[in-house]
């Protein structure tokens, strides 16, 4: 079992403890993959804690000018593609072990 303590964690990080919460939603976004982006696949998912954003390019009604349509998410915790399972683990599993096993 991976052990992560509070102290190694960057303390700029606004995710919330699992046990804190009755019922807790998150998302983790996966990297995109470099054979994605060779094919000319595009990054449409941003996360700032605790939002998602999903980036979907329109045209307008003219049919000519593009634009990007910003779609909010918004969960108990989000988890960029540069931030660890560890962290993930240290802020929604840990927490709730003991209430899993009792």
């Amino acid at each position: 079992m991976v052990e992560v303590e509070k102290k190694k964690l960057p303390k700029s990080k606004l995710h919330v403890m699992a046990d804190s919460m009755k019922i807790s939603v998150v998302f983790k976004k996966r990297p995109i993959f470099a054979h994605e982006l060779s094919e000319g696949e595009l990054d449409v998912v941003s996360v700032i804690q605790p939002k998602i954003y999903v980036h979907d390019c329109k045209y307008k009604v003219d049919g000519v000018t593009k634009t990007i349509e910003n779609t909010e998410f918004k969960f108990d915790n989000s988890f960029g593609e540069n931030e660890s399972n560890e962290e993930l683990y240290f802020f929604q599993v840990r927490p709730i072990l003991d209430l899993i096993f009792n």
